[in-house]
């Protein structure tokens, strides 16, 4: 994931590759220098710059020079062959360096700079700019130079340069590019068995049709089923290695004067140019669109069991949130009857810390299940980031290091800032206890980059991201679709650390803020990418102005408890209307404690007939918004038909209370709370009243 580094005890081991390169350079361009008519297929003929362009391809630029001299050596040696003067041997060297270089920059820049196929856009790229636009510039240069040379027609040197080089850099550098990883070529394993298959079935098509003297339309057709075939079952490896079988087979018999393209000599040579690049696009174009759909199959089938989980999870920690506030409340008011000397105080303190601990893995849990906070604010995602680096940096083990450095602009996205710091955390951490020695933390903004997110949704225009890579072993590819899964963990076991709600938290923030994440991953380590929109021209707030709420309260001092204990009511009647029985009492007792008088139903629909037996003698109304037989916002808007003022305060531990609260203009107040929150609650819900009141006058 991260370039090579560069010490003095890397050059000799380039030079020695470079020089590697060079001698295979030579003997892969030899044969063309035997065959000096340009009809000829001798671009095709010299494949030796699609392996080299696959090699620079990832490795940066430093490393170049070594190589491209290789290359001119080597072109120069083999001009020697051939009758051309020396200057002519040297403009074609040159031109062989400029075609690389030039393909390897544009390709890095523009295509892909992991040099990955695996997206339309991708595609599509490659092929416009690589085998058409470089290798027009670069051909046009060598019809010229050829023209000079051997007083030949330049539009023939042209077409046959053009069609020649635009062919093999077609047909060859995806094959090299996507069976390389790292630089290196794996060993076939029991998912390459549909590339062998594919390779077989070029092979026995190419040679059926020249044996049996078949029409190269037959051989067409049969051809073109076989890399189809190829490309639905083996994906873009399949359809690059059974390609360029096909291709590298088909020019070796014209060249040796077989097949259904030797009787025409120059037009047979530029049909068979046409039909194998039509044939090559056309297998690639179906290898990406097939991984494509599979990909958005694998990310619906993930999304429906989300959602299962996220309803399920709705409904837990619905419940769950009422146990805990019970509990926590109870503790509460035990913890502040007792003596300061009490032995028992210790006890329920630790009892409060544990609801504590409840309350977060609450929170976790609805994060994890798409359930979060939806509350949204433009901000600079420099902030979360780099409170996240912070946070983490003493958690590393020793040995492991956390580079991060901001860009010098600001990063505007709309999010929640405490969630977005909670999901640079969760990444930050996972890749330092994944990384050897080094994680690298970095900012990016402009167009989406063109790959398909693991989970979510790729941002359509202008978009920000965090890259967070480490330099560890990689993630099993078995491991990379549960990888985002609640609960799954691979650091589970004896002495394993893991819950499997890290990953799964980032995934539901990334996807409530329309975003998704992106995953690449190697034996030099992994790359997770946070995708979300940004907007370009607007002005976030810095770290100072935009401040998230904390997740709980902190632990009441003194003078809080004093004034918690102050007396807020004067009799006034309240309707608690909750199916928790604990949650309920729990709730009269402490409105009792602050001076209201407090009525508790079970039912809403009892306590609406019994609010409407006389609305004007209810002075407040405290729902729960998730009881069977009513929901406590339709509660409150039915209560509200009877009496157009009347105060209300809808609570629960969902998200959506906030938005289902200001719908009906009644402060939300999320489980679980404790007194002192409800007190303020019922503070605000009373007020509002009184300025609904003061509008009206």
């Amino acid at each position: 994931m991260t370039e090579p580094r560069d010490t003095d005890a890397d050059w000799p081991r380039t030079i020695a590759a470079a020089v590697i390169c060079g001698i295979l350079y030579y003997l892969i361009a030899s044969p063309a220098a035997n065959i000096e008519e340009s009809a000829t297929l001798a671009p095709i003929a010299a494949p030796a710059p699609t392996f080299m362009i696959a090699l620079l391809w990832r490795k940066p630029a430093r490393e170049w020079f070594p190589y491209l001299l290789a290359v001119f050596t080597a072109m120069m040696m083999v001009g020697d062959k051939d009758w051309l003067p020396v200057q002519a041997d040297a403009g074609f060297a040159l031109l062989n360096v400029l075609e690389i270089a030039a393909c390897v920059m544009v390709g890095r820049r523009f295509v892909a700079r992991d040099g990955q196929l695996d997206t339309l856009h991708r595609l599509g790229r490659f092929c416009l700019l690589l085998p058409v636009a470089v290798v027009a510039v670069v051909s046009a240069l060598g019809a010229t130079l050829g023209a000079d040379a051997m007083q030949g027609d330049w539009w023939a040197e042209w077409r046959t340069l053009l069609v020649g080089n635009g062919l093999a850099i077609l047909v060859l550098v995806p094959v090299f590019l996507v069976w390389s990883q790292a630089g290196r070529f794996p060993a076939m394993s029991k998912r390459d068995l549909p590339s062998l298959f594919g390779a077989l079935g070029a092979l026995a098509v190419l040679l059926g049709c020249t044996a049996f003297g078949l029409s190269e339309e037959i051989q067409r057709v049969l051809l073109s089923l076989v890399l189809a075939g190829a490309a639905l079952y083996g994906g873009m490896r399949s359809a690059t290695l059974a390609t360029s079988v096909a291709a590298v087979l088909a020019v070796l018999l014209t060249l040796y004067d077989l097949g259904p393209y030797r009787q025409d000599g120059l037009d047979s040579t530029w049909r068979l140019q046409v039909d194998l690049a039509g044939l090559a696009v056309l297998t690639f174009f179906i290898a990406v669109a097939m991984r494509e759909r599979q990909a958005l199959a694998a990310r619906m089938e993930q999304m429906r069991r989300f959602e299962s989980l996220g309803l399920m999870a709705g409904g837990i920690a619905h419940d769950f949130n009422n146990v805990l506030g019970a509990a926590g409340g109870y503790a509460e008011v035990a913890h502040e009857r007792l003596d300061a000397s009490s032995p028992a105080r210790a006890p329920l303190e630790e009892v409060m810390s544990a609801v504590s601990r409840g309350r977060d893995l609450t929170e976790q849990i609805l994060l994890a299940a798409r359930r979060g906070d939806r509350q949204r604010a433009l901000l600079d995602l420099r902030d979360p980031v780099g409170e996240a680096v912070r946070l983490a940096r003493p958690l590393c083990r020793a040995g492991v290091s956390i580079e991060f450095a901001p860009p010098p602009q600001a990063v505007a996205v709309h999010g929640h800032p405490g969630q977005l710091t909670r999901v640079a955390l969760n990444l930050v951490r996972n890749a330092s206890q994944a990384a050897r020695s080094k994680v690298i933390v970095s900012l990016h903004a402009g167009e989406a980059p063109g790959e398909i997110p693991l989970v979510g949704d790729l941002p359509r225009d202008y978009a920000a991201w965090l890259e967070v890579a480490d330099d560890g072993t990689g993630i099993a590819p078995e491991n990379l679709p549960r990888l985002f899964e609640p609960f799954f963990t691979t650091r589970g076991g004896p002495g394993g650390k893991g819950t499997g709600l890290g990953l799964a938290i980032v995934a539901g923030i990334a996807t409530e803020h329309d975003g998704g994440v992106a995953v690449a991953s190697s034996g030099e380590g992994t790359r997770f990418r946070l995708l979300l929109p940004a907007d370009a021209h607007a002005a976030p707030q810095s770290a100072t102005q935009t401040t998230s709420a904390p997740a709980h309260q902190p632990q009441q001092q003194p003078a809080a408890q004093e004034e918690a204990q102050t007396l807020i009511g004067n009799g006034e009647c309240v309707f608690v209307v909750d199916d928790d029985r604990a949650q309920r009492e729990l709730c009269e007792d402490w409105l009792a404690a602050m001076g209201f008088e407090p009525i508790g139903f079970d039912n809403p629909e009892l306590a609406l007939e019994e609010f409407a037996l006389e609305p004007l003698a209810v002075d407040l109304l405290v729902s729960d918004l998730d009881m069977p037989q009513m929901q406590g916002n339709a509660f409150i808007a039915r209560a509200r038909a009877l009496r157009a003022d009347m105060p209300a305060l809808l609570c629960s531990g969902e998200a959506r209370v906030d938005e289902l609260a200001a719908a009906l203009d009644v402060p939300g107040l999320r489980k679980p709370f404790d007194r002192e929150t409800l007190r303020r609650a019922i503070i605000a819900a009373l007020k509002h009243r009184e300025h609904r009141e003061e509008g009206k006058r």
